[in-house]
């Protein structure tokens, strides 16, 4: 065994390892080579180390059929991966975006006369047209809330007697000028100024204003008002533009039609008929605007003779809204699923006033209070606005924080109405063709009492009438010639009479129910509408002070216990303290019943579904629509967002 051993032994120390090492390297390294040289070749006559798409159809050739279902698989994954991918991308990260561009027009009934800050608020046409035009301290949005416009921020005194204001300083002119403090005390002096005849102007009795810097003034008011701000939202006027036009002129210029103000629109062109009546007004985006600017290029303003014509223009797609639509009239509209109809909270009262002197009946608070309970609400409202309005018990609207829910209320009850003209002396007499046949022969009596009783019965004609002292109830009932107030009129009528009380309708053009009828007192029981405001302060409208020919104590009602709860809560700026003085104000009224407080009716504005973007719910004024004008839009694009 060791001798095998050795014999191996001794062969492999013969064996030149060397040799091996080098014959291995050299087998090894020219193979390597040889496939070196073969990549150069191949490489050299290539165009492209790629393979082309034409190269690829080969591909199958070197593959076995369970290689080309996979590779086929892995491709359908990947184009459908790409598809899915791509579509996600498309649906979360590209927006359809609001843009500028795009024109709107919209048809109202009126003139146009005083696009002016000073006399707009005589015309709504006006006011839409200086609410877009004019800036002011504080503005609308589109919840009715008062915010900041030209004001970059104010404060008030502990007294609250001092409104300390501050001014933006990035606000321009339509005409490129800065808008500056002093623009603002001149708009002010304007307004207390006589000459002017601003309508304003009673509003501000007892307010001075002084310039305290180039940035800064101040409002110094004789008593506080907890309301005050809300008066601060009058448009205004370019002092370099107006100083040079005489006060007693200021309403025959010609600024009043071609304003320069430095709101979200600007005066653009307007167009006038054969008889110089404006017919088409024009409103260019100001683009200079210092706060968000508008999105429509143009907002026009076509004028027409009545509201038919208007809803005609609309059904014939030659206007895209309409500023207010009756509810009484919606059914004139059609293509209604082509538009929006918004139905705008607006603390308007419409109510029945009595002026008791006109009428000695009426004197008695149990007479006015049968007339209340006469009156079915629920069916005025369902038939006269389509349920387009709400109930109402008060002057103070029950959206307001002062209302009083636990006030006495008015709801239809004929037996209760019968009960209090009973009480109060009044009797049914049944008038017959033959009794007015003797009331004719006794006009020729010689006693003007026999003769008075005669005319009485001849003017109150056959029926069954309601009689207190040889005197007949009789109600002439006014209102403004429109069709909501007409229908109105006749139903109210028609509820009286069920009572045996003799109703006559006398219907005034709209626009002398002011100067004829208000004014002078002219009427009996008025249906008249009233715009409350947004603060509850009812001051205006019943404080024995505002009674009279220039006030709006349309009743002339006067009370002292209420004229000193109006006064304290105006003066206060608590809440607290001023809803319970209101509360007590609203119990007082109830039981007196100066006024059958009907309903608060919604404000209709219609506009087309190509305008987009409006959000408004509330309203003060009409114009207050346009709270929110700057995020209105008909063009879109598409925008990517990470």
């Amino acid at each position: 065994m060791n001798s095998l051993k050795g014999k191996i032994s001794r062969w492999f120390s013969r064996i030149n390892f060397s040799f091996l090492i080098t014959w291995l390297k050299n087998i090894f390294w020219r193979g390597q080579t040889q496939l070196e040289l073969d990549k150069k070749l191949v490489f050299s006559l290539a165009k492209s180390r790629w393979p082309s798409f034409k190269q690829l159809k080969y591909v199958k050739k070197y593959l076995n059929p369970a290689e080309r279902l996979a590779v086929g698989v892995c491709l359908a994954i990947i184009l459908f991966s790409s598809i899915f991918l791509a579509a996600r991308f498309y649906k979360t990260h590209l927006r359809v975006i609001p843009i500028a561009g795009g024109d709107y027009t919209e048809g109202a009934v009126g003139s146009i006369k005083y696009i002016n800050p000073l006399y707009a608020s005589v015309s709504d046409l006006d006011s839409d047209l200086a609410e877009l035009v004019y800036s002011s301290l504080f503005k609308r949005n589109a919840r009715a809330e008062l915010v900041n416009d030209l004001a970059e921020k104010y404060e008030v005194s502990p007294d609250g007697r001092t409104y300390l204001i501050k001014v933006r300083s990035d606000a321009v002119w339509h005409n490129g000028s800065p808008v500056t403090v002093d623009d603002v005390v001149f708009t002010f002096e304007a307004i207390k100024n006589i000459k002017y005849k601003s309508t304003w102007r009673e509003a501000f009795s007892g307010v001075e204003i002084t310039k305290v810097d180039d940035k800064t003034m101040a409002f110094n008011l004789a008593e506080p008002y907890a309301a005050f701000l809300d008066l601060l939202n009058f448009g205004i006027l370019p002092q370099e533009l107006w100083q040079q036009i005489e006060p007693a002129a200021a309403s025959l210029a010609e600024l009043n039609l071609k304003p320069v103000g430095s709101g979200r629109y600007k005066f653009k062109s307007l167009v006038k008929d054969k008889s110089g009546n404006i017919r088409t007004y024009i409103l260019a985006r100001n683009e200079n605007y210092y706060g968000q600017k508008a999105r429509i290029n143009t907002i026009s303003f076509k004028l027409f003779g009545n509201l038919p014509e208007t809803i005609s223009a609309l059904n014939n797609n030659l206007i895209d809204g309409i500023s207010y639509l009756p509810e009484s009239d919606k059914n004139q509209v059609v293509a209604q699923d082509s538009l929006n109809f918004y139905n705008l909270n607006l603390p308007k009262i419409s109510a029945v006033f009595f002026n008791v002197k006109s009428n000695p009946a009426l004197a008695d608070k149990k007479v006015r209070q049968a007339l209340a309970l006469a009156i079915d609400k629920n069916k005025m409202v369902a038939e006269i606005m389509a349920g387009n309005a709400r109930l109402i018990d008060g002057p103070i609207l029950p959206d307001s924080f002062a209302y009083n829910n636990e006030i006495k209320k008015y709801d239809y009850n004929a037996a209760s109405s019968s009960r209090l003209l009973a009480e109060a002396g009044w009797k049914i007499a049944d008038l017959t063709a033959a009794d007015i046949t003797r009331a004719k022969a006794d006009l020729k009596a010689k006693d003007e009492a026999v003769k008075k009783q005669a005319e009485a019965k001849i003017k109150m004609g056959p029926g069954k009438w309601l009689v207190n002292n040889n005197n007949y109830l009789t109600i002439t009932l006014t209102t403004v010639d429109n069709q909501e107030y007409g229908r109105a009129a006749e139903l109210i009528a028609k509820f009286w009479h069920d009572l045996n009380i003799k109703t006559e309708i006398n219907l005034a053009p709209a626009n002398q129910i002011q100067t004829d009828i208000i004014k002078s007192r002219n009427f009996t029981a008025l249906i008249y509408g009233e715009i409350t405001g947004a603060d509850p302060d009812p001051y205006a409208f019943w404080h024995s002070s505002q009674a009279g020919l220039a006030g709006l104590n349309i009743a002339d009602y006067a009370n002292k216990e209420v004229d000193k709860l109006l006064e304290d809560g105006r003066l206060n700026s608590k809440p607290e303290v001023r809803r319970d003085k209101y509360k007590k104000f609203q119990e007082i009224i109830a039981e007196d019943e100066s006024a059958i407080f009907l309903y608060s009716p919604n404000y209709t504005y219609v506009q087309a579904k190509k305008i987009k973007g409006f959000n408004v719910k509330s309203i003060i004024l009409p114009s207050d629509r346009f709270g929110d004008i700057s995020q209105w839009y008909i063009n879109t694009g598409k925008k990517i967002v990470w």
